[in-house]
C-alpha cells in the first residue's frame, strides 16, 4: 500500500541544532509500500531480519501488557536500570523501562539471543546503539517517544526516528494546543529525523524538507543519500524517518488492529 503522508500535525519542540552542510539537490524518492501488521515484538510474522531496502516498525503503548514487568526489569542493563531509579518523573521512568524491554525484544529474535544479552550502549544523545560483533551484521536501531507511543526502527542502514506532540501553554490548562502550518511542522520533524540519524544536513526551515509529501531523498555533501519518510500516527503527532539508503518496503507491527482494519492510531 503506497503511502504518502498529508495530515495536519502540530509542533512546539525545536529541532537540535547540528553543522549545516550544503544540499547539492533532492530526488523523489519512487512510491513505497507501507505495510501494517497486528503488534508482535518475537517472530515477526516471518520478517526476522531487515532486508536491504526495507524498514521495520513496532509502534506501542507504554504499559505493563506489552511487557511483564519484572521480565522487563530484569532485561535492563545495570546503566539502564541506574538511569530509571534516578528518572524525576514515574511515568516516563515506566516509558523508558517499556521503551528499552521491548526493543531487547525485538533484537532478541533479529540476534538470536536471550533479552538480557543485547549488548546496548547509549550515544552522545541517548540514543541506543547496538554493540556489533560477527553475529550481528548490519544492524541499525532507533527509538523515539511521542506522548503515550513508543516508535521503534529496525534497519540494515543509519535511522533516525523523530516525533513530536503539541503540547499546551502553561498559561492556559486545558485549550486546545496552537498549531503550527502543516508544512512548517513535518518540516522541523524531518530535520530532527535527520538529526537523530547523525545526518546534520540543513537547517529545519531549508526548502528542501517543506515539500507537500514524502518520501524524498537529500543529497549533500556527504557520502549519503539520505530518504525520509512522513510516518502515519494518531490524531496530532507528526513522525517522520531518515534513512541512508533507499527504502521501498516498510514493515509496520502495531499499524493494524486486531479486526484486521489499518489504524492511524
Amino acid at each position: 500500500m503506497p503511502f504518502n503522508s498529508s495530515v495536519a500535525l502540530a509542533d512546539e519542540t525545536a529541532a537540535p541544532s547540528r553543522s549545516v552542510r550544503p544540499v547539492h539537490a533532492v530526488r523523489f524518492a519512487p512510491e513505497f509500500e507501507f505495510i501494517p501488521r497486528r503488534l508482535a515484538y518475537r517472530h515477526a510474522a516471518g520478517v526476522p531480519l531487515p532486508k536491504d531496502g526495507e524498514l521495520l516498525l513496532w509502534r506501542f503503548r507504554p504499559e505493563w501488557q506489552s511487557i511483564p514487568k519484572d521480565a522487563a526489569y530484569a532485561c535492563l542493563s545495570k546503566a539502564e536500570q541506574a538511569r530509571v531509579r534516578s528518572h524525576p518523573y514515574p511515568a516516563l521512568a515506566k516509558r523508558f523501562v517499556v521503551g528499552r524491554a521491548v526493543m531487547r525484544e525485538i533484537l532478541a529474535d533479529v540476534i538470536g539471543c536471550a533479552p538480557g544479552e543485547v549488548a546496548l550502549k547509549d550515544d552522545e544523545d541517548g540514543q541506543p546503539r547496538l554493540v556489533r560483533d560477527g553475529a550481528c551484521g548490519s544492524i541499525e536501531i532507533a527509538i523515539a517517544y511521542a506522548g503515550i507511543w513508543i516508535v521503534v526502527g529496525v534497519s540494515s542502514s543509519p535511522l533516525g526516528l523523530a516525533t513530536s506532540v503539541p503540547t499546551l501553554p502553561d498559561n492556559a490548562p486545558g485549550e486546545p494546543a496552537l498549531a503550527l502550518p502543516p508544512l512548517e511542522t513535518r518540516s522541523r520533524v524531518r530535520h530532527a529525523s535527520l538529526s537523530a540519524a547523525g545526518a546534520g544536513v540543513l537547517s529545519a526551515d531549508a526548502a528542501v524538507l517543506r515539500h507537500d509529501a514524502s518520501p524524498f531523498f537529500v543529497d549533500t555533501a556527504g557520502p549519503l543519500r539520505w530518504q525520509v519518510l512522513d510516518l502515519p500516527m494518531p490524531g496530532i503527532i507528526c513522525a517522520a524517518a531518515a534513512l541512508a539508503r533507499p527504502v521501498t518496503r516498510v514493515y509496520a507491527f502495531g499499524w493494524m488492529g486486531r479486526d484486521g482494519r489499518v489504524v492511524a492510531g
